[in-house]
């Protein structure tokens, strides 16, 4: 019966200690900000987020051009994808960059949570 018992807690120690958020495995993307511009649709602005090529989350902003985007990481990047092209932003992390495309702010490897205060973009 104590034999039962020790294989039981074995068990259920393993079962709980590899269910962590600090497993890298466990990342997540979590992204706000504000889109602002001149004559903008907010209805028809897409906000998504990319890793590894793929689209993790998508979002479209509130009337007032807020977005809140949360996704899991599938590598150690991500970026932010817009439908409309980005002039400039402003960011609570150095070193985001604006693809070649204007499309896309690429967030630096290793960040996993960011606030865009202002993301201008074209109508």
């Amino acid at each position: 019966m104590k034999f039962i018992l020790t294989i039981s807690v074995l068990v259920l120690l393993t079962v709980f200690s590899s269910c962590t958020s600090e497993n890298r495995d466990n990342a997540r993307a979590y992204v706000e900000g504000k889109i602002t511009g001149n004559q903008l649709k907010f209805d028809e602005i897409s906000i998504s987020l990319k890793s590894e090529g793929k689209s993790i989350a998508e979002t479209i902003p509130t009337t007032s051009g807020e977005f809140i985007l949360s996704g899991p990481m599938l590598n150690d990047s991500f970026s932010l994808v817009s439908n409309k092209k980005i002039k400039s932003f402003t960011a609570s992390k150095s070193g985001c960059k604006i693809s070649a495309d204007n499309l896309e702010i690429l967030v630096p490897t290793g960040t996993t949570y960011i606030t865009f205060n202002e993301i201008i973009v074209e109508p």
